[in-house]
């Protein structure tokens, strides 16, 4: 078909599914007929004047050229190209020798071709216009038949039985499709089929005298086995029986590469299990077969870990000349912190001069070195149809690298291409069936290692072995329990891995041990009366703040409770537990001594903080006495010291002071950067150096990486940091607000990630790697949802989170009654006045409450959600008023004012306002000790139903109708006297001609200032 093609003087256009060989169909005719064919991978970045490059030198020289992937480049272009080709063509038929292409005149070889090469239908491709569907004889490539194929290879390899074991290669491929579990990483197509028929023939020649199905069975469980989830092993174990009755595969010899993974883990200080062993051999065998792979799995499943120690243990064994290995080149790029343009490279828009990107210079620099070592390009990001389809060419056979500018490099021998994601649930089969799979899994970890180290490594010297002995205790009687409560019974405000809440517990009882790192004068370390005591209380206290510090305020209570119970011994040990449910399967592990420090009894356990130097637990409140707010700030600089602010400063302060990352979550107007800004300019006096910054919706990785980068100096050579001697605190409010891109990403979060992962990102001028030092993060954002994305997990990882929950109604009256003394001192109010406060603080709280509990936000009503802003927001309003409130009936009628503006005014529907007003006339009596007659005079109404369902009564209407009218009435304005706005007071209008009179003449003055206006 693509021969009557070149008769036709057409183009060739395969075109079908991932792995049915249209490149290799291609580039396989041209070596039939000695023509050169060229290869190029296409991309949305392609423009009609780098085509036309292209173009030129084909006609020129001859040769062919196949265009992968060509439905990816943008249509306008497209529609352009198609001229170009057509120009092309027709000057073919013509026979011309010489011909005009774009204002220049060229020679033309009329054996030159183009082929282009499409996945039809899959992300980030396009239609191809008509009048180039014209130009190509289209060829529908369908899925080969595996088994031939498969034959043909084997018989190649020297297999004897090749046909049998091609069949039952294929089988198990069917098999797999067909009862194993779908995940988005797995790919059964020809690409999987010929990885394990390259494997099976590196097996046959390095072991011919194995029996060959031995050597088959061997290369399938190679080549699959590290790609399948736990719960899919025993399902391919038993298909690979079925077809293979009989078959034992002799253990492999990894007893050298072994003890060099045990080594480079002791040396890293991680805790090496068999399941960490297990995949790093895997990806080592992996590395072998495939130039392309992925490690795919979720965080705190080793991904980092396993290709540094395996990283490491191939330079050991270099040092000891075994396996005839060399050491690694790692060279890591996140290709979501960068754009596009900045990762391939990109012409400039005004010269049109190429600039390399970060990945551009990288693989050229890994292309040409000539040392012997093996070169990892490592891409620790989301994989995603944006970026990763420009490097088809790069993963299949081919292995060339091509750049929009036209270059073409190829990787050489050493060179490995490692992708390190969380999963490839918008990843193409065009990309996942040309690259090798290693899946970790979290669970198959799980934190014991993790604890093990910690207990080893990161304690202070001078706790004793029966110290870090007790400490193991603990974790192995609380964590597990904890977890299982907190995932059956408890709402967390942001989702949080298994893993990730013990690593905080550690993260934070690290942070407490001072008394144990302590030294006096004579430097030996400082003795606590009861260490036992003292360290059994600070784990709990580490626990209670991390493992149950992310739920809401209800479940909080919850967790306290099941704590306590778990804590006296009367949480049943064994597994068939029904109250309180945690799952299937754990028992708990009861130390011999329980607790040997009382548990404070009121309250929970979240009110009390543990003070080392008395050894008792203590009230965050303690010491606190009454609030009285200076008279003179202004109402935007008063805080109000709670029991929240206490405790999250105290938080902040000790993780913050001890290195550690630290995420704030809460709903908006908790106070999440209120406590971080004023705890940092605390910080901020010494030796900390604050560098704050703000997401929103449209904030890009460079603007952020910009921000940053002008705060740091720079120590020596591609170093960076703080000014020498301080640490940097990076603060990033509402850190999920960043747009997801159109597969997830979210690239300021991704260049975060970066610079905790590894340290640093890239200087974009010259693309050097900037190291960071001396930096840690903190961050604050709301529960996703509502404008707010959900972010990785695998930023997540890095903090410690604490929920920030709305306050009770105690925290509340605390607050508004110390901002009601403030505002009667500063306004010089009125006895009778001041005595109305606390009611009206009550009245306030009540209507907050009530009327987030019964108008609920709906599709048509979505904005009825209400915060603490709208509390404070009342009280602002109150304080605002420039008449002095002469009586108590004044005072009620502003609060009454206040309370409508805030509330009434964001209500939709006459019902909603009828029911508000009739609640604000019911509470009068309540709190305030009078009624809605004696202060608008108007009759009292019922609230007892609400959202107007009182309408349903006989009087209903009548009654809310009156006091909707008597609370319209009033109204407080701050334009009535003709002062200016810095002089403006707030005060009631009375007199509505007045008022009206006001308004018409401010809307005289401004038709005056602003004329030109045609309506």
């Amino acid at each position: 078909t693509l021969m009557g093609a070149l008769h036709l003087n057409l183009g060739g256009a395969p075109e079908g599914p991932a792995g049915t060989g249209k490149t290799e169909t291609t580039k396989d005719l041209a070596k039939a007929i000695a023509m050169q064919c060229v290869v190029f991978n296409c991309s949305d970045g392609l423009d009609y004047l780098a085509m036309g490059k292209f173009f030129k030198g084909l006609a020129s020289s001859g040769a062919w050229a196949c265009f992968d992937e060509f439905n990816r480049i943008d249509l306008e272009v497209l529609s352009v190209i198609a001229q170009q080709i057509l120009t092309m063509q027709r000057a073919k038929a013509a026979g011309l020798k010489i011909f005009d292409f774009e204002g220049t005149r060229l020679a033309l070889r009329p054996t030159f071709s183009v082929f282009i090469t499409m996945n039809p239908g899959y992300a980030g491709r396009s239609e191809l216009p008509d009048n180039l569907k014209a130009l190509f004889r289209s060829v529908a490539m369908m899925v080969p038949d595996y088994a031939l194929i498969s034959e043909i290879m084997l018989y190649s390899s020297g297999y004897l039985k090749a046909r049998d074991l091609a069949r039952k290669l294929v089988a198990t491929y069917r098999l797999c499709s067909e009862q194993l579990s779908s995940q988005s990483h797995y790919d059964y197509g020809m690409r999987a089929v010929i990885s394990v028929l390259r494997a099976a023939a590196a097996n046959k020649q390095k072991d011919s005298a194995t029996d060959e199905q031995v050597l088959m069975l061997r290369s399938i469980k190679d080549v699959n086995a590290p790609k399948f989830l736990a719960p899919d092993i025993p399902l391919f174990n038993g298909i690979l029986s079925d077809l293979f009755p009989g078959v034992q595969l002799p253990p492999p010899d990894y007893a050298q590469l072994t003890s060099a993974l045990e080594s480079a883990g002791a040396a890293a200080q991680l805790v090496v299990t068999p399941v960490f062993l297990e995949k790093a051999q895997q990806l080592y065998e992996m590395i072998l077969v495939r130039h392309g792979l992925m490690i795919v799995g979720y965080s705190y499943g080793a991904k980092t870990s396993i290709y540094k120690c395996l990283a490491a243990a191939l330079g050991n064994l270099e040092s000891c000349n075994l396996m005839s290995e060399h050491k690694v080149q790692v060279r890591i790029i996140n290709p979501k912190s960068i754009t596009m343009g900045q990762l391939y490279g990109q012409f400039d828009p005004v010269s049109h001069e190429w600039h390399d990107g970060v990945l551009a210079r990288a693989f050229r620099e890994a292309a040409v070195d000539t040392r012997p070592d093996r070169q990892w390009l490592l891409f620790d990001g989301p994989v995603d149809a944006v970026w990763i389809e420009n490097m088809n060419t790069v993963l299949d056979d081919n292995k060339k690298l091509c750049l929009n500018s036209g270059e073409i490099i190829q990787m050489s021998a050493s060179m490995n291409l490692i992708f390190e994601v969380q999963d490839l649930a918008v990843a193409s089969p065009a990309t996942v069936s040309r690259c090798g799979m290693v899946y970790v899994e979290p669970s198959q970890v799980g934190w014991r290692p993790l604890a093990q180290s910690w207990l080893t490594h990161k304690l202070p010297a001078s706790m004793t072995p029966d110290q870090r002995q007790r400490l193991h205790e603990l974790l192995e009687w609380l964590v597990d329990p904890c977890i299982a409560f907190l995932r059956k019974n408890c709402k967390e405000l942001v989702g949080t891995a298994d893993i990730s809440l013990p690593v905080s517990l550690m993260h934070l009882l690290c942070s407490l041990l001072d008394d144990w790192r302590a030294v006096n004068a004579a430097k030996t370390p400082v003795k606590l009366e009861n260490p036992t005591s003292c360290l059994d209380a600070l784990f709990l206290f580490s626990l209670v703040w991390s493992v149950g510090a992310t739920c809401d305020r209800p479940s909080a209570a919850k967790f306290d409770a099941f704590l306590r119970q778990l804590l006296s011994g009367k949480v049943q040990a064994a597994a068939e537990r029904t109250d309180p449910d945690l799952g299937p399967g754990l028992v708990i592990r009861y130390p011999k001594e329980l607790l040997s420090s009382q548990l404070p009894e009121d309250g929970a356990l979240y009110d009390y903080s543990f003070d080392t130097a008395s050894c008792a637990w203590r009230h965050w409140m303690v010491g606190s006495t009454a609030v009285s707010i200076p008279e003179s700030l202004s109402y935007n600089e008063i805080v109000v010291p709670t029991i929240d602010t206490v405790r999250y400063s105290w938080l902040m302060q000790t993780l913050v002071s001890h290195n550690k990352h630290l995420l704030f979550v809460g709903p908006t107007g908790t106070g999440k950067t209120n406590y971080i800004k004023n705890n940092l300019d605390q910080l901020g006096t010494g030796s900390y150096h604050i560098i704050s910054t703000a997401f929103s919706a449209q904030t890009s990785a460079n603007q952020v990486q910009d921000i940053i980068d002008a705060k740091l100096d720079k120590r020596r050579k591609g170093v960076y940091g703080p000014p020498l001697g301080n640490a940097a605190v990076v603060f990033v409010d509402d850190l999920n607000m960043p747009a997801q891109e159109v597969y997830g990403a979210q690239p300021p979060i991704e260049l975060l990630r970066q610079c905790l992962d590894h340290g640093g990102w890239y200087d974009r001028a010259d693309n050097t790697f900037r190291q960071l030092v001396d930096m840690q993060l903190v961050a604050a954002m709301g529960p996703p949802g509502g404008g707010r994305n959900h972010i990785t997990p695998r930023i997540l990882r890095h903090f410690n989170v604490i929920a920030i929950n709305e306050f009770d109604d105690a925290t509340y009256t605390r607050i508004y009654t110390a901002i009601s003394d403030w505002w009667a001192r500063r306004g010089k109010l009125p006895e009778s006045v001041v005595d109305q406060l606390p009611g009206v603080v009550a009245a306030t709280i009540d209507v907050y409450n009530t009327i987030r509990a019964e108008l609920l936000p709906t599709p048509a009503k979505s904005h009825y959600t209400y915060n603490m802003r709208d509390l404070s927001k009342v009280f602002q309003g109150m304080q605002s008023v420039g008449a002095s409130v002469a009586d108590s009936r004044a005072v009620v009628r502003l609060w009454a004012h206040e309370a409508l503006r805030v509330f009434h005014d964001r209500l939709v529907d006459d019902a909603d306002r009828s029911w508000f007003c009739s609640l604000l006339s019911n509470l009068l009596p309540k709190h305030l000790g009078t009624n809605i007659a004696e202060v608008f005079g108007t009759q009292q109404c019922d609230a007892s139903t609400p959202t107007g369902a009182a309408a349903a009564q006989g009087s209903g209407p009548k009654q809310h109708g009156d006091a909707a009218a008597a609370l319209r009435t009033v109204l407080y304005a701050d334009f009535l006297q003709p002062c200016g706005p810095e002089n403006a007071k707030y005060q009631e209008a009375t007199d509505p001609g007045k008022m009206l009179k006001a308004v018409e003449d401010a809307l005289a003055d401004y038709n005056i200032q602003v004329s030109g206006w045609r309506l």
